[in-house]
């Protein structure tokens, strides 16, 4: 066997792998579906706001590429999401590094990478995988795809670089498959880990109540309508002690179509207990909108002032 040959499929291999799982992993979730508020009516029934609510990033292919290939020719990948295993080159910040495709030496065809964050320093004449796109040394172009949590890079930086292609990388892989780029949702308050099992409850419960609803199943409806009362009187509660009176008088309003539709359904009144419903899904909607937001990674959280 030639031993060369053997060696260089084995860190072909190891690079493909890494590449994909550096891409699985960077992946959005599918989008989260709107609070439903269908009943037998059909779709006209559904809220406005449940159908405003906003989706999930759109997946986006990467395609491979060598740092060379990007150095060399830039303006061929402006605009595309590349995945690349190369070499870091040079530490330029603490979120920033050139890539150069042989480690041997430097090439003078680095590319700079710029990360939302960097959990761990990079060393140098080390290979990473680096996914994310290509965009021109420019600030403003920059900007335009950079997080919020993202630095940027330094104007002498871009100065001196001037002309390059940067990556504005979702992930950075390193050969131990930890993604240093991979953002970490901030802990919960324990306030918020309650909040998050009532929301939780609400929405097995919730679709649970409206099969009831629909096929007139007052068992079915007494059931949920009990857990979905606690659970507004939980998120009722939470908002309270936050002060946010908008979101009080959601929960509240979502606790009396609850209520109003476990006495519609005893008294054998499903006509009132789908207009009750209708209600329900309007408030969940809205307080969806208003009071949450999407995090990077798919993810909600609460939606801080």
């Amino acid at each position: 066997m030639n031993v060369q040959h053997h060696f260089g499929g084995l860190a072909l291999c190891a690079a493909m792998t890494i590449w994909i799982v550096a891409v699985t992993a960077q992946q959005p979730p599918p989008p989260a579906q709107p609070p439903s508020n269908q009943s037998a009516g059909g779709p006209g029934n559904a809220s406005p706001a449940a159908a405003a609510a906003p989706a999930a990033p759109a997946r986006r292919a990467a395609i491979p590429a060598a740092a060379s290939s990007i150095a060399a020719k830039p303006e061929t990948y402006y605009g595309q999401y590349v995945t690349v295993y190369a070499t870091v080159e040079k530490l330029l910040s603490p979120t920033a590094f050139t890539l150069d495709q042989d480690k041997s030496k430097s090439t003078g065809q680095e590319v700079i990478v710029l990360a939302p964050r960097l959990h761990e320093p990079l060393e140098a004449n080390t290979y990473v995988t680096v996914i994310g796109e290509v965009v021109k040394s420019d600030a403003a172009e920059i900007a335009k795809v950079a997080k919020a949590s993202a630095a940027g890079l330094p104007a002498a930086i871009l100065a001196q670089h001037s002309g390059r292609a940067v990556i504005f990388a979702t992930s950075v892989v390193r050969a131990d498959f930890n993604d240093l780029a991979r953002f970490i949702p901030p802990p919960m308050s324990p306030e918020e880990v309650v909040l998050d099992k009532a929301m939780k409850a609400v929405g097995g419960a919730n679709g649970a109540l409206r099969k009831g609803v629909d096929a007139s199943n007052a068992e079915l409806v007494k059931t949920n309508t009990a857990i979905l009362a606690k659970a507004f009187q939980e998120t009722e509660a939470f908002w309270a002690k936050r002060g946010v009176a908008e979101a009080v008088k959601v929960a509240q309003v979502a606790r009396a179509a609850v209520d109003g539709i476990d006495k519609a359904a005893a008294a054998g009144n499903w006509n009132d207990a789908k207009t009750h419903n209708t209600t329900l899904g309007q408030q969940c909607a809205s307080c969806h909108g208003s009071f949450r937001e999407r995090l990077e990674d798919g993810s909600f959280a609460v939606k801080k002032k």
